[in-house]
């Protein structure tokens, strides 16, 4: 059997982080580690984890060093032949880690075995199958980069099958994956830090696949708030220009273009304008250093961009936002303006 690490990375979590410890401490699988990485919590959250949660592997940051760069501590000192990164709002069903890990075990094709997201109101009013709601299948990823969760508000549906994904917004690991492409981007404090590591684990030739019987469900609320934006597409340009080859750059272009005219308007309507124009200036002052991750990145890769873009989408979604400029102005222009590039790529 191997052995699994869970990372689960909390800020200032207490109220949802006890939940999320007991779901794994209730794991049907035999052998497993905790770590919780605490992000300088000012709530007790360390406090809890050393008083109710002895078993429990506590790391204590003193500042917020954001999603990815937590896990990554988390990474140095686990012990597990397969990892797993957490939000501390998860609960996980009891054979939720024997479900993923089964899938690693049987697939050396699988770089990354993906849990399907409840809401976790479902959990708590043990309600059926048809009425427990979706909150992510693994992730939708449109040619620009920007993502939405599959299949999310959708009924749960017992006819769902093992679905390969362009990126899992978390997911397990095997030990082999993580030395080979590493972990997440120290640059990338908050948004696109899962769907960067996908995208690698991708270009490394290995398959990302969402395990229909692996089951968590989330405390989810959507954050509509201007920081999300901001750094969400400060990092999706970010990684669109070290991931992508430049021929396939120079394609998207127009597209990019035109997306970021939309990012724009939306941003002067909804009071977010000068971070916009911030997020240009901090692309531009990290140039150099994205430059050299790229190089790094182009040259060890194993898959064309051709393969990668199989799994991309024509259109775009944004969770929780509805605007018909998208659905009948700029969506149609994106797709038909695919369809004149996938080929050449």
């Amino acid at each position: 059997m191997k052995k699994i690490s869970a990372i689960v990375v909390n800020w200032n979590g207490k109220e949802v982080l006890s939940g999320c410890l007991r779901s794994l401490l209730d794991q049907d699988y035999e052998d497993f580690e905790i770590l919780v990485v605490d992000n300088g919590s000012k709530d007790g959250s360390q406090a809890l984890v050393k008083k109710e949660f002895p078993t429990v592997k506590l790391i204590e940051n003193e500042a917020n060093l954001g999603f990815g760069p937590a896990v990554n501590k988390g990474f140095e000192k686990a012990k597990g032949d397969y990892l797993i990164f957490l939000n501390n709002d998860l609960a996980l069903q009891p054979d939720c880690l024997r479900q993923l890990a089964k899938l690693l075990d049987s697939d050396p094709t699988v770089g990354a075995a993906i849990p399907k997201i409840l809401y976790y109101s479902s959990s708590e009013k043990n309600t059926s199958r048809e009425t427990a709601r979706i909150n992510s299948y693994g992730v939708l990823v449109n040619y620009t980069g920007i993502a939405c969760p599959n299949l999310i508000d959708q009924f749960d549906q017992s006819d769902l099958t093992l679905t390969e994904s362009a990126c899992g917004g978390i997911f397990m690991l095997p030990r082999e994956v993580y030395e080979k492409v590493g972990g997440f981007d120290d640059d990338l404090f908050l948004y696109h830090e899962d769907h960067d590591l996908s995208w690698r684990i991708r270009m490394m030739g290995w398959k990302l696949m969402v395990v229909p019987d692996s089951v968590c469900y989330h405390h989810y609320n959507f954050n509509k708030g201007v920081l999300k934006f901001y750094r969400s597409e400060k990092n999706r340009l970010h990684i669109l220009l070290k991931n992508f080859e430049c021929k396939t750059l120079c394609l998207i272009a127009p597209a990019i273009v035109l997306v970021e005219i939309s990012q724009i308007v939306h941003a002067l309507f909804h009071g977010w304008f000068f971070l916009k124009l911030k997020s240009y200036r901090e692309i531009a002052s990290q140039s150099i250093k994205i430059s050299r991750k790229r190089r790094q990145i182009q040259s060890t890769r194993k898959v064309p961009d051709k393969e990668i873009v199989r799994l991309h989408q024509d259109i775009i979604a944004v969770t929780g936002l509805k605007n018909p400029l998208v659905d009948y102005f700029l969506n149609p222009i994106l797709k038909l303006y695919w369809i004149c590039i996938r080929g050449l790529i």
